[in-house]
């Protein structure tokens, strides 16, 4: 027993040696489908001074930044700008930290194609054929009455 608790603390003790280096991810936005127009906030892990901003097909990003209190240092953020004539569908955007290229993939939205309008008419035109026919059937008992 105490030769496998021995074992365990030196493998916890292994992992977590050395210096805790941060995960150079890039996230954008939230996962939700980004519509052309739109920014989105990105975040990407990475302590190097030298990095490039976000671009990609119809996708534009600024300079990352790092928090002015100094909070997470090897955290920076960036928004995100979705053209407003990006074609929809998934776009695989790149940057760079300290040279290294990461990668992410953002949805663009397909733009409205005012057939939301059209859904809303044809639904308040069918609400008030039944009110009106319901207006309707309430005379004919009355008068039948």
């Amino acid at each position: 027993m105490r030769l496998l608790l021995t074992t365990l603390v030196a493998v916890l003790f292994l992992l977590g040696a050395g210096t805790a280096l941060a995960d150079p991810g890039l996230v954008i936005g939230d996962g939700a489908p980004a519509a052309p127009g739109t920014s989105l906030r990105a975040q990407m892990g990475c302590e190097e001074p030298d990095t490039t901003p976000v671009t990609g097909p119809g996708v534009t990003g600024s300079p990352w930044e790092r928090d002015a209190d100094g909070h997470q240092p090897w955290a920076v953020f960036s928004a995100v700008t979705v053209a407003h004539d990006a074609a929809p569908g998934p776009v695989t955007v790149t940057a760079t930290c300290g040279g290294r290229p990461l990668e992410a993939t953002i949805t663009v939205a397909a733009p409205d194609s005012g057939r939301s309008v059209w859904r809303w008419l044809g639904a308040a035109a069918l609400l008030l054929v039944i009110v009106a026919a319901m207006v309707a059937l309430q005379r004919r008992r009355k008068q039948h009455a």
